[in-house]
């Protein structure tokens, strides 16, 4: 593995993802043991070489010998190309680059929601609210969430009544709405509305690909529906587990976890 050096990226250290992938640079020897800094430090130690502000949104690799700074795609385009050129050629193509490119700006922008630190209200670098980004990521996690639960509820045949792909969007996309409006009432002026509904999404999506083993081994062995019924509220157990914990995280009213279970309670009455 060849070492790209004099170069450092400044990464968010209270961003699960941003750690997790700078730090397989530095194990995997892609880039040296300084080859990135904490975004507070470098935005002191390369003061007027780098845009701190577009640092937050795309991550910055910066050249400590010359003090050029590329950002985003491109900086993980360099580490990775530098091993293997083809993927750097591959990456710029412009069709492939620019599908890139939105992927990973959906990521940055929604990292915080999708992954968020005990130290939330304590961050310096959050990525600039783009609801553009953050209203897809939400809608195509209640997308994913509906298919999964519709292919579940088949499982659960004469325990609940039979679902419907429609019945389950509405109860998803209708748990945002019923939230976010909530929310809104009451005007809570800690809690941004969309960084609320951002992490709620995640825990559906979270609960969603939990349920997809089940699923999967429903193909290949007949199991008691009871089993499945069992499972799915193991499921929700922990997704309210983690419901709560985000809601400590970002500082949002605790009532939000009880209206969240409230809400699929009624939910559930109404079904039975």
């Amino acid at each position: 593995m060849k070492t790209l050096k004099n170069h450092t990226l400044l990464y968010d250290d209270q961003c699960p993802l941003c750690k997790a992938y700078t730090g397989a640079f530095i194990k995997s020897g892609m880039l040296d043991g300084n080859g990135r800094t904490l975004y507070q430090e470098g935005v002191r130690a390369f003061s007027g070489k780098i845009d701190a502000a577009r640092s937050c949104n795309e991550i910055a690799l910066v050249n400590t010998q010359t003090g050029e700074a590329i950002y985003g795609l491109q900086s993980l385009l360099a580490i990775l190309g530098y091993n293997v050129p083809y993927i750097k050629s591959i990456g710029n193509f412009k069709p492939v680059y620019g599908f890139l490119n939105t992927l990973y700006k959906f990521i940055s922008f929604n990292r915080k929601v999708i992954a968020p630190s005990r130290t939330y209200r304590e961050q310096t670098c959050v990525p600039t609210f783009h609801a553009g980004f953050r209203i897809a990521f939400i809608v195509l996690c209640g997308i994913f969430t509906s298919l999964v639960l519709n292919h579940y509820a088949s499982r659960l045949q004469g325990l609940v009544p039979s679902s419907s792909l429609y019945r389950e969007f509405a109860i998803c996309f209708g748990q945002i709405v019923f939230q976010g409006l909530l929310l809104v009432a009451v005007r809570s002026r800690k809690t941004p509305v969309f960084d609320y509904l951002g992490n709620m999404m995640t825990v559906s999506l979270i609960g969603a690909l939990l349920l997809l083993p089940a699923i999967g081994l429903s193909h290949i062995m007949v199991l008691s529906g009871y089993i499945y019924l069992g499972y799915f509220m193991l499921v929700v157990a922990f997704m309210l587990f983690m419901h709560a914990r985000r809601v400590a995280y970002i500082g949002a009213p605790g009532w939000l976890s009880i209206s969240w279970v409230v809400y699929r309670l009624l939910v559930l009455t109404i079904i039975l």
